[in-house]
């Protein structure tokens, strides 16, 4: 397949930097491609897909060879039981990462912060929006196929709590407070360059 062809080619220029080692400190900008699960603690719900997909920006900056902290912005769509109804999770989280390996081509890491969440229900110019706060954890590797180019994959959980509720239908809105615990869960496939 396409993807097999592209990480092979990936790894064999890779072997090529295996002893390279990016600036201690500096700038890294990513892009992940997302798959994300989505789990509302609402049975009411659940006709929203569990699984989506979706894309995320990365923008990092490296303290030392061991610690960064990243701002991330993302989101998913999902798609609903009922057509013509789509959903829409946003994101916005900040994020401290601790790598293991800082010093070779394969550089796994562990990951933890705070984040910012919506979801989103729309029809038309009707909508239903519900937004809140949380926590972010996880980890991944990123693989050096040259000295500042890496792939690597990232598995992220979110632990959520909406506490502001929005119906909007055409010109009309109103706000309410809401308490509704929820979960998302995504895998990405990430690039990044670091400056």
């Amino acid at each position: 397949t396409v993807v097999g062809a592209v990480l092979a080619v990936v790894l064999i220029s890779g072997s090529l930097y295996a002893g390279a080692v990016e600036d201690e400190k500096g700038i890294t900008l990513g892009i992940k491609l997302l798959g994300s699960s989505l789990n509302l603690d609402d049975e009411d719900d659940t006709f929203i897909e569990d699984n989506g997909g979706g894309l995320q920006l990365d923008f990092g900056y490296r303290f030392n060879p061991v610690f960064a902290l990243e701002l991330a912005l993302g989101g998913a769509g999902h798609e609903t039981e009922i057509p013509g109804i789509d959903a829409f999770f946003g994101m916005g989280q900040i994020l401290a990462y601790y790598r293991l390996l800082p010093d070779g081509a394969f550089r796994p890491y562990i990951k933890g912060g705070f984040g910012g969440y919506s979801l989103e229900i729309k029809e038309n110019s009707e909508s239903i929006r519900m937004e809140g706060g949380g926590f972010v954890f996880g980890g991944g590797f990123k693989y050096f196929f040259t000295e500042h180019a890496a792939i690597g994959l990232d598995l992220t959980h979110n632990i959520i709590n909406y506490n502001k509720g929005k119906l909007k239908s055409g010109e009309f809105s109103v706000e309410t407070d809401i308490d509704e615990n929820g979960s998302q869960t995504s895998l990405g496939l990430s690039f990044s360059y670091s400056f």
